[in-house]
């Protein structure tokens, strides 16, 4: 779906909610009062609201911190929290580090190749620099990641005997986000470090979150093994509406790839690398000289086609190519039995082919040596720059083997055209497409749950940090500034400065990657 479609539905969907909304608030309006207090939603302009009071998550969360208080279970999450106290701590001057990085690197990200890893900050929004497919894990994502933040703030509150008062979700727009309302005269009587094992708790759940997703993406080939064949060959999982190996003779939807012409594919790298090779190499086939002198449709080479290419076929027949006769190395002294240049029928000269040979160094590397024929003609295809002929060898799911599908054009096509998979299935009636999209979901919320840990570690205005900051300087400066209005003060002048630093971090961001962009 197009990105300017999608927000136009999405608008329009928050409109009908919000008319009917104030419709039967003026219609309606006891009926309708009493069901939204009775489930706790309200309504706004481009937001959805959500709270409950006393709900069942409330009490839920009491009597399993009463149940947790007798028994070991609660010297596991005390010592747990403790943990996040630590890990906030040290994520403050990683937080603050990067944000002046951001500030005042003025390097921008270019397409200069560099052996340097560099660390970025990106605003990162479905439909502008992330696929709007994608946009289902997106929010999946944001849910679950502010989700587990209020229930470590909840969970850490009941331990510490702190009333949770009240817990609910809001969407705007399409942000989803979560929040916890705790009884503020208990949280504040409380002694330092117990208050700051319940502000500290969102950002130890969100790393450990982080922790557990990145070590599911690690072992995800192992656990899926005894349903996915990983790292063998490939499966095509998607193409793409204007992929030119789309139709009957082309790609289809879970066809097992093996091979590509004479590169064989065990898995994404290899399937890379493969591509990469064709692009880069000169490929040629090895075709017996009877074969040639049967099928040679030569005409005047004395010309060239409109492209600049040398041309020895009839350029209103599609079917043929000119091929050009590559002397072998190792036959540089025999008589030569055939042309320098013959034309020939592209496809049945491919089937006839003997194997497949290559001529010079292949890529920027240099390392791919001449391999020569070793029965017939090494013929290479007269194609236009980084134009290629490519074989695909497959299969089915049944294990049987299907017709290859030749397609003349650039690796990059197939590249941005072709979505595979390393997860093959071993019984039919799974998906290839499920391992990729657990995958993909892992990888948004390791993204998410650091970047969440690393924003609610910075002394910023409407995040933890500022509350962190404000228990930390009224702990520690209550006996050298014995005001409290001046302490509030410290607090407010240290938080201002790291929202600033936020915030002109968020600007540089937005006007690199959204904004620059669009103009």
């Amino acid at each position: 779906m197009d990105p300017i479609v999608f927000f136009i539905v999405l608008t329009t969907i928050y409109g009908v909610l919000y008319f009917f909304d104030r419709f039967f608030k003026s219609c309606m309006h006891y009926p309708y009062d009493a069901f939204l207090r009775n489930t706790g939603l309200s309504v706004n302009l481009l937001s959805l609201h959500w709270h409950s009071n006393a709900s069942t998550f409330n009490r839920m969360l009491i009597r399993w911190g009463s149940t947790a208080g007798n028994s070991c279970t609660r010297s596991v999450l005390v010592k747990s929290f403790n943990m996040g106290v630590l890990l906030s701590f040290l994520l403050l001057p990683v937080g603050l580090i990067l944000l002046i990085i951001t500030i005042f690197n003025g390097n921008e990200p270019t397409a200069t190749t560099t052996k340097e890893a560099t660390v970025q900050l990106e605003i990162l929004l479905p439909g502008v620099n992330l696929p709007l497919e994608e946009i289902g894990y997106y929010i999946a994502t944001l849910l679950l990641c502010t989700l587990l933040h209020e229930l470590g703030h909840a969970l850490a509150a009941v331990l510490e005997d702190v009333p949770v008062t009240g817990f609910g979700f809001k969407i705007y727009y399409c942000l989803p986000l979560a929040y916890t309302e705790l009884s503020h005269d208990h949280l504040n009587s409380l002694r330092f470090f117990r208050k700051l094992r319940i502000l500290c708790a969102g950002i130890w759940n969100n790393f450990v979150l982080a922790c557990v997703c990145y070590l599911l993406i690690s072992t995800l080939g192992l656990t899926m093994s005894p349903f996915y064949a990983n790292n063998e060959h490939v499966i095509v999982t998607e193409l793409t509406p204007k992929s030119p190996l789309r139709g009957e003779r082309g790609l289809q939807v879970e066809d097992v790839i093996i091979q590509l012409n004479d590169c064989p594919i065990s898995g994404e790298q290899s399937w890379l690398h493969c591509l990469l090779q064709e692009q880069s190499q000169r490929l040629g086939y090895c075709i017996s000289s009877d074969f040639i002198r049967l099928n040679d449709e030569s005409i005047d080479i004395g010309h060239h086609s409109s492209d600049g290419r040398l041309q020895c076929c009839d350029e209103r027949n599609p079917n043929v190519s000119c091929f050009e006769y590559v002397e072998d190395v190792l036959l540089v002294n025999a008589p030569a039995e055939i042309p320098q240049h013959v034309c020939l029928p592209m496809r049945r000269t491919l089937e006839d082919s003997m194997g497949y040979c290559r001529t010079g160094t292949g890529g920027a590397s240099g390392a791919a040596a001449s391999v020569a024929c070793l029965h017939g003609f090494c013929l290479h295809p007269l194609l236009p720059n980084r134009t290629s002929i490519m074989i695909f060898k497959r299969r089915n799911l049944e294990q049987e083997q299907l017709a290859p599908v030749m397609f003349v054009g650039q690796a990059r096509d197939v590249l941005h055209t072709v979505r595979i998979s390393g997860f093959v299935p071993r019984f039919k009636q799974l998906s290839a497409s499920w391992p990729d999209a657990i995958s993909l979901l892992l990888r948004y919320n390791v993204v998410f749950s650091i970047g969440l840990a690393l924003i609610n570690a910075i002394p910023c205005f409407g995040f933890d940090g500022a509350h962190i900051t404000s228990t930390v300087i009224h702990s520690f400066l209550v006996g050298r500034v014995e005001e409290h209005a001046k302490r509030d003060l410290i607090s407010l002048i240290i938080t201002s400065v790291g929202s600033l630093l936020f915030g002109l971090a968020l600007l540089k961001v937005a006007w690199l990657s959204l904004l620059r962009p669009l103009l």
